[in-house]
């Protein structure tokens, strides 16, 4: 079956151009702030965009429906964040204030689009607000196309088990809308009025509104950017750091469910299995710090020491990477949270928790026929079997994120003074979106190449990179 480049190419000139559109916001707000600094930066950069999108549009244009093939979305969703990540480290790079070379402009951008969160600046605070807030655009608009994908794209692409919620997420859509960009729609209404009330309750704590947005929108989108050097430690707040955790907790749920709450109330929420266990697990890896400090250290409870737990393993398992004052829980259980992950259709990176759920039922349902030989059962997910190619494709993407992980090890510790600690801490902020700092600055452009790609594979969970790289997919058809 022929590759439709056609279509790609016109749907790619619409995101560049809606790109172009992003743009106008740091450029309308520079002006408004009457800094001028970034108005040289976005305005080329606008036309640019414009025209490069427009000729897509014009020159692949059809009067024809457009009709994409599986084969065809593969290579539809690799090509629109390749696309958009180096559109957007333009503006990093043509910024002459803190002049960036182009490997680390578009490490910058690849941070922000795929809500990683690492930052290759020193200093954030010296920016003009303009470019800080182009920052926080790109995980806006990285956590809708996040959230879009994973609802819509990746279950009709089989991707990592994802065909799991191919029912759920489609056929019962249909019920609640009659045609899937409604529900895109309503998923980008209820995203921005979410950012919108958590906005709202920072800045009642006392953050100004250009901070409140910024780190409103850095929360849902689980990203972890910060207009402060410090981060949310330079606010001094427990109460902002309780907001912050709430919000993250919601970035780290299906915002299919949280859509489907609208319609139905909160009555089916907690049937979903996984978001039983997100719930489950953040509630354990809050309460096991505070028994153990009551227990054994014999301290009394301590409301700023219970809000700083409670911040940290939310940041960590929704994969923000957002630093705390003080580390009360061991690094190694918050990175082991970050590759756990938050739930499927959600902003959070990680191998995502119906994954290590599905690997669970198993693992349970093997020991069981190890032991009762004449068992016939088979491992159940949500009332559901789980079938072989299920099971193949869970541990296919586990597999290859792992092989990922060891071979971005190895290239990072040749081609940089990085140590093995140091590398593989570095492949883990990147690979599973965490973002915690890690000196990027200070790699040479291969490693940091490197880090860029596990950050795109890491959002894509791996599969459709691999795809569109094997010789069978430009040679075979792909139904």
């Amino acid at each position: 079956m022929v590759i439709n480049l056609r279509a790609i190419t016109f749907i790619n000139g619409i995101a560049v151009c809606g790109l172009a559109v992003a743009m106008l916001i740091p450029l309308i707000f520079d002006i408004s702030i009457s800094t001028g600094k970034c108005v040289g930066v976005f305005t080329p950069l606008i036309l640019a965009c414009t025209f490069l999108g427009g000729l897509a549009i014009l020159s692949c244009k059809s009067s024809e429906e457009i009709v994409l093939t599986r084969k065809d979305a593969f290579l539809l969703v690799v090509s629109l964040w390749c696309v958009t990540v180096v559109t957007c480290s333009f503006p990093f790079y043509i910024y002459s204030g803190v002049k960036l070379p182009f490997m680390s402009a578009l490490f910058e951008a690849a941070s922000g689009i795929t809500t990683t969160g690492a930052t290759i600046y020193h200093d954030i605070e010296a920016l003009p607000r303009a470019l800080v807030l182009w920052r926080f655009i790109l995980h806006f608009i990285g956590g809708v196309g996040i959230v879009a994908i994973g609802i819509i794209a990746f279950p009709l692409m089989r991707v990592g088990g994802m065909q799991l919620f191919l029912t759920e997420n489609s056929d019962k859509s249909k019920k609640f809308f009659p045609r899937v960009s409604q529900m895109v729609g309503a998923f980008v209404g209820i995203y921005t009025g979410v950012i919108i009330a958590f906005a709202i309750m920072l800045k009642m704590c006392g953050m100004n509104h250009f901070d409140a947005i910024c780190h409103s929108v850095s929360a849902i989108s689980t990203g972890g950017f910060s207009t402060k050097n410090g981060g949310i430690g330079w606010f001094g707040s427990g109460v902002i750091e309780l907001i912050m955790a709430s919000a993250m907790f919601v970035g780290g749920l299906t915002f299919f469910e949280i859509v489907k709450c609208f319609k139905t109330g909160l009555r089916g929420f907690w049937g979903v299995q996984q978001t039983r266990g997100y719930i489950k697990i953040v509630a354990l890896m809050i309460a096991v710090p505070i028994i153990v400090r009551i227990v054994f250290v014999e301290v009394e409870p301590d409301i700023t020491v219970i809000s700083d737990q409670i911040f940290q393993v939310i940041s960590a398992i929704t994969t923000t990477g957002y630093d705390s004052s003080k580390n009360y829980i061991p690094p190694i259980v918050l990175l082991s949270l970050a590759v756990i992950g938050g739930c499927s259709g959600s902003t959070s990176g990680g191998i995502k928790i119906f994954r290590v759920q599905v690997l669970y039922a198993m693992v349970k349902h093997h020991i069981s026929k190890v032991t009762r030989p004449l068992d016939v059962s088979a491992p159940k997910y949500q009332n559901q079997r789980v079938s072989s190619e299920l099971a193949t494709s869970v541990i296919t993407m586990i597999a290859l994120i792992a092989t990922v992980f060891v071979v971005s090890v190895f290239i990072i510790c040749v081609t940089s003074n990085f140590k093995l600690g140091e590398g593989s801490y570095s492949v883990v902020s990147c690979l599973f979106n965490l973002g915690y700092d890690s000196q990027f600055s200070a790699l040479p452009a291969l490693p940091k190449l490197v880090l860029i790609c596990d950050m795109i594979i890491g959002r894509l969970e791996a599969i459709p990179i691999f795809v569109i790289l094997s010789r069978g997919f430009w040679r075979r058809s792909l139904p």
